[in-house]
């Protein structure tokens, strides 16, 4: 094939076997790549009631169509599993350069099944590929993971690429990440799955490029939109001198900044963490650039650390999931601050959102007499208060009593061993703490949330920027009548750039219509017209869907905690408003082609051409007669 190599990595770290095995033509067109082929192959792989953390779950670390193509922000990887977090299906993603570095090997995508009875690590160069002892690296950061794989393989031509797991994942922490190159791909405790297979560490070096169809049209193509990207506001200012965090000060004045566990209230100091902040304070005037592979935007910006200890330390970031979070939902608005805390969270190998979402529940149960010192450490647990936030930080990070282990494990299994009422404002949609966007500031994005197939998730899709920010389509974000489309059409078109794993950012000059569909089509000849292609990512969601509705997902997971249907807003443009997601649940299921319960329905999955996902949810007794029963 062109475009996709058609090869993958599949390797058995029980008996420590290792094969390449191919996929066709007819594979690579239906999913692309990247959330939709991993999603093929969990659903297949994957059985019903699979332990998460045992030997029988797979780990998928897939590329996109695009991932180390010519193409506009092509660099990302794809991390997707059943996630111990939530009981169903996870995609996490990172940019970086790991992902093009694999398929410069000659390969698409790894996937990891059984489980080691020691800790190993895998390296591949091209053809040589092998399974190593990591007994000596089993309790680093993953700092030091990077430089000592790199230091075992010695000097080499270009930079080893090291994936690698942190002691959060080497634990089994449910908000265990995986970090390389500064990237983290961290929802749903990918890295603990990693750890439950005692894999410290993945590195790649490749000598090849992906083949292309017809490489002169891609490269017109490439011209022509860097060049436009290099126009857009959004993508040649905002992003590329204040990063992400450029829509904080915007998200505070919708009153949808999280901001002391999601209190409802603005952030009062809210100006001292936004993009314009950290651009003069961390960033060199916007100038510390540290962009993925092949990236015109360059919204990723390095902070060189000066605290004692850690002095001439570098952190990528921060970002604004995790200044919104970790920062201004722990009433945190010290951007040096928080600037250590990411660094430190990577090191760890820790999700940098989960963990401010779960320090700041804590923080709140502190607040209200719902937990003592016994369960913080004996620390007092304030909004605000650096130190305890620096210390709640550092115990989850080496595992150190109560607080380290409630912090490490997520709201969700926080609230259930705290109890009392503690479970209606934990923010958390099944098990995935919520994004750094109140869902009460629009009905958009608190639908996006609940339904997410994988949790709380703000780029499945992100709703928020139509509602309050500053997208060309514009949405009343209070009303529910047009919201059901809008999530489903956009989550469409989100899940196929999940496919080519293609960086979101590209999306605010580029269309799929328009721009991603011919890149595909130079890269692979698959010629694709656009029904075909859009309804790539409508598969790849009934795919996922499907695998959740199998593990017993339906209706009354597709909820957002009490809180944020009872509890308004009290500032900001959306001072008063709640969500109202059950108003809007039916018809999304109507346009979806799912039954009354959220399940894909056989018609849908045949005209999906997934009928072997209808006979296998048929065979497990899930569907619309078991709905109707409900």
């Amino acid at each position: 094939m062109k475009g996709l190599s058609g090869r993958l990595i599949r390797v058995n770290l029980t008996d420590g076997g290792i094969i390449i095995e191919e996929y066709g033509e007819d594979v690579a067109r239906k999913y692309l790549g990247g959330k939709g082929l991993a999603a093929y192959y969990a659903f297949r792989e994957i059985r019903k009631g699979t332990d998460s953390l045992g030997p029988d779950n797979r780990l998928y670390l897939f590329t996109g169509t695009l991932t180390g193509t010519p193409a506009p922000l092509g660099n990302r990887t794809v991390v997707a599993t059943k996630s111990p977090s939530t009981g169903t299906f996870t995609d996490s993603y990172m940019g970086g350069f790991w992902g093009p570095e694999l398929r410069f090997a000659g390969y698409d995508g790894i996937i990891l099944e059984g489980a080691a009875a020691e800790p190993v690590r895998i390296h591949i160069q091209d053809d040589d590929i092998g399974i190593y002892s990591a007994r000596s690296l089993w309790g680093l950061d993953t700092w030091q993971t990077e430089a000592e794989v790199k230091k075992l393989h010695g000097p080499t031509k270009k930079p080893i690429k090291v994936m690698s797991i942190g002691p959060a994942g080497e634990r089994k922490d449910m908000l265990a990440a995986i970090i390389a190159d500064a990237r983290a791909a961290a929802r749903g405790g990918v890295g603990a799955v990693m750890g439950s297979k005692n894999l410290k560490a993945i590195s790649v070096l490749g000598s090849r490029r992906p083949q292309l169809h017809d490489a002169n049209t891609m490269m017109g193509l490439v011209r022509e939109q860097n060049a436009r990207l290099n126009r857009n506001p959004v993508t040649s200012d905002a992003l590329r001198y204040r990063g992400t965090p450029n829509i904080l000060s915007g998200v505070n004045a919708a009153g949808a900044l999280p901001y002391n566990d999601f209190s409802g209230d603005k952030n009062p100091g809210a100006e001292r963490i936004s993009g314009e902040a950290l651009r003069m304070e961390l960033w060199n005037g916007g100038k510390n650039w540290h962009p993925c592979w092949n990236c015109t935007v360059k919204c990723t910006h390095f902070h060189v650390l000066e605290q004692p200890g850690f002095e001439g330390k570098i952190d990528d970031g921060p970002e604004y999931e995790t200044v919104g979070l970790l920062g201004s939902n722990c009433g945190i608005n010290d951007a040096k601050a928080i600037s250590l805390a990411d660094y430190l969270l990577d090191g760890y190998g820790l999700d940098t959102m989960s963990v401010g979402d779960t320090i700041a529940f804590l923080m709140d149960c502190s607040a209200k007499g719902l937990i003592g010192a016994g369960a913080t450490n004996g620390i007092d647990l304030r909004f605000g208060d650096v130190n305890a936030w620096m210390a709640a930080i550092h115990a989850a990070g080496k595992g150190e009593g109560s607080l380290g282990r409630l912090v490490a494990n997520g709201c969700r299994r926080a609230a259930e061993e705290i109890g009392r009422g503690s479970m209606d404002f934990a923010p958390q949609v099944k098990g995935l703490e919520i994004p750094a966007y109140d869902p009460r500031s629009g009905e958009g994005t608190a639908l996006a949330y609940a339904r997410c197939e994988r949790g709380a998730d703000h780029l499945k899709p992100w709703v928020f920027n139509k509602e309050w920010l500053s997208a060309p389509e514009r949405t009343d974000p209070f009303t529910t009548d047009d919201k059901p489309s809008l999530v489903k059409r956009d989550n469409e078109g989100s899940a196929i750039m999940d496919c080519l794993c293609v960086c979101r950012f590209a999306g605010n000059e580029l269309s799929l219509q328009d721009d991603l569909i011919r890149l595909v089509n130079a890269a692979t000849g698959f010629n694709y017209k656009w029904p075909e292609f859009w309804k790539t990512g409508e598969r790849s969601i009934n795919i996922a869907r499907a695998f959740g509705a199998r593990e017993g997902m339906g209706r009354a997971q597709d909820s957002l905690p009490k809180k944020f249907s009872t509890v308004p807003l009290t500032a900001g443009m959306a001072k008063g408003s709640v969500a109202h997601v059950p108003e809007m649940l039916s018809k999304y299921y109507e346009l979806c082609g799912w039954d009354e319960n959220g399940v894909p329905t056989p018609e849908k999955l045949h005209e999906m051409g997934l009928d072997f996902v209808a006979e296998e949810l048929r065979a497990e007794g899930v569907g619309p007669e078991e709905a109707r029963a409900a």
